[in-house]
């Protein structure tokens, strides 16, 4: 069995990976660059 302090690395680990999913991948597929239409209104 894994020791209390490596479970709780690693549960710290992939919660930090998790968070900010949609963002990324919003940004992997949009881009984050704003477009013509945004910019010039």
């Amino acid at each position: 069995m894994a020791s209390k302090t490596s479970a709780t690395e690693m549960k710290r680990t992939r919660r930090n990976a998790r968070m900010g999913r949609k963002r990324k991948a919003a940004d992997r597929t949009k881009g984050s660059t704003k477009s013509q239409k945004e910019l010039f209104d």
